[in-house]
């Protein structure tokens, strides 16, 4: 099964000089610890982060990630890891790797985007959930707009089942939906909310996936970019380094003290 991967990706690249470029006291600046050096180059604030992917098919998939509430917002940290030190250095970036601090001594974590994302098909007439061996492998996070349909199309040999949790769900009206090898079954969602359902096969343990349904917004803000996060666990030799996005949850307009970085080094960040 050719899985879909969303993605955490890094730039990894031979270092130069180091340098700011930026017009703030702080931002762009270096600091160092006993292996690593560390920069926060921007810090952004948005309640909704937009980007696209394409896998090695050249298929280009759109992926959202908004913060959970409307007190709140996404705060994305672009931040650069260099190692000028050591002959190797190990750097696990997760969800403990980095932490904000504001100004009350309150901490925030990084989401961790595999978790936190959206497979985004609004402005799609249709979304396509691909299935194999019981498993709603592509789209299993679905977005779309209220009105369009959710296609979920077998590319198994058996037959495989779809089942929402909500009974006013009315896809095979409260029973699993049986679909037959290489076939299709599609319903149109009308209502905005957010649906668990699961999809299986004979002997296959269920697999969860959930469907947002959202209702228009035609003045939501958001950032739309080509952006590359940095997670995942690297090795970073001597005169390479990591430069990618973090992304923050917090209450919107929090003002923050500084950054600490925790993999593979100590090093704080005042801004």
């Amino acid at each position: 099964m050719a899985m879909a991967v969303v993605l955490a990706l890094v730039l990894l690249f031979p270092l130069g000089v180091l340098a700011c470029t930026q017009e703030s006291s702080t931002l762009g600046q270096y600091r160092k610890g006993r292996t690593l050096h560390f920069s926060v180059t921007s810090l952004e604030r948005t309640p909704e982060l937009r980007y696209a992917t394409v896998d090695p098919h050249g298929v280009v998939r759109k992926w959202s990630i908004s913060a959970s509430s409307d007190d709140k917002e996404l705060i994305l940290v672009r931040a650069k890891v260099e190692n000028h030190t050591a002959v190797s250095a190990i750097v696990n970036v997760d969800k403990t790797a980095a932490v904000l601090r504001d100004i009350a001594n309150a901490t925030y974590l990084p989401l961790t985007v595999t978790e936190t994302v959206w497979q985004d098909f609004r402005g799609e007439p249709e979304a396509v959930v691909r299935m194999d061996l019981g498993q709603c492998y592509d789209g299993t996070r679905a977005l779309i707009d209220t009105g369009s349909a959710v296609k979920w199309q077998s590319e198994f040999d058996d037959d495989q089942y779809v089942q929402f949790e909500n009974a006013s769900v009315q896809f095979g009206n409260g029973e699993r939906v049986v679909i037959g090898p290489g076939q299709s079954a599609s319903h149109t969602f009308n209502s905005a909310g957010e649906f668990l359902y699961s999809c299986s096969a004979p002997d296959v343990p269920e697999y969860p996936a959930v469907l947002r349904v959202a209702a228009p917004e035609s003045d939501a803000e958001y950032i739309d970019r080509s952006t590359l996060f940095i997670q995942g666990s690297f090795e970073l030799l001597q005169g390479h380094g990591l430069d990618g996005y973090m992304v923050f949850e917090a209450p919107i307009g929090t003002e923050f003290r500084d950054m600490r970085w925790r993999a593979g080094d100590s090093i704080t960040f005042s801004f």
